[in-house]
């Protein structure tokens, strides 16, 4: 005797459409479910554990300051350049002593030199940026070229502004998250705004 299958009806292609919604609903369901209960099978932090995104962000910190400590290490700016942004415009701001590069810094003390070191002229670059934070910031720094407890101050503020370590050096991370006043050498002129082009 042979086993026969029942006909099924002719279903619309609209009844089809409904049908397969309502399963892909339920499926969804049961896979929404299945997560909720992984989730609570989870083991929960101690209170001598700290919660993973807790611990993102203290990894996050560690290598924050670790980078912080690396750009107090870098040599003092000596020098101060114009920097291109563009074919017009560029910005004037603190650099390596005969070198193009922006990778140095200046900190608490700088007076203008750091130690027993005399080239360059670090006067001048401490001054670019007290020039540039006074422009920039609204703020009443004398241009004097001493990196002083003033200086910092503002530096300190700029970072906390810009949501970087705040240590009151002015370094790399300082010189790409802060806003600076562009200048053109064609026109011999200042930009009426402040913007952060790096």
């Amino acid at each position: 005797m042979a086993f026969t299958l029942p006909k099924l009806p002719k279903l619309s292609g609209r009844t089809l459409v409904v049908l397969a919604a309502v399963g892909a609903l339920a499926v969804g369901a049961v896979a929404a479910n299945a997560s909720k209960k992984q989730q609570a099978a989870a083991p929960k932090p101690t209170s001598g554990q700290a919660a993973p995104v807790a611990a993102d962000k203290a990894t996050d910190q560690v290598s924050l300051e670790a980078a912080a400590a690396a750009e107090a290490k870098l040599v003092q700016c000596r020098s101060a350049r114009l920097i291109p942004v563009n074919k017009t415009w560029g910005i004037p701001m603190p650099s390596v002593n005969g070198s193009p590069s922006t990778n140095c810094n200046l900190k608490y003390g700088d007076t203008p030199h750091r130690g027993s070191d005399r080239t360059g002229d670090p006067l001048t670059a401490i001054q670019v940026l007290q020039r540039n934070l006074n422009s920039c910031y609204g703020t009443k720094l004398t241009v004097d070229g001493i990196y002083g407890k003033n200086t910092r101050a503002v530096v300190t503020m700029v970072q906390r502004k810009h949501k970087i370590v705040v240590d009151g050096i002015y370094g790399p991370k300082t010189r790409s998250a802060m806003n600076w006043r562009l200048y053109s050498t064609s026109t011999r002129s200042w930009s009426k705004t402040c913007s952060s082009p790096l």
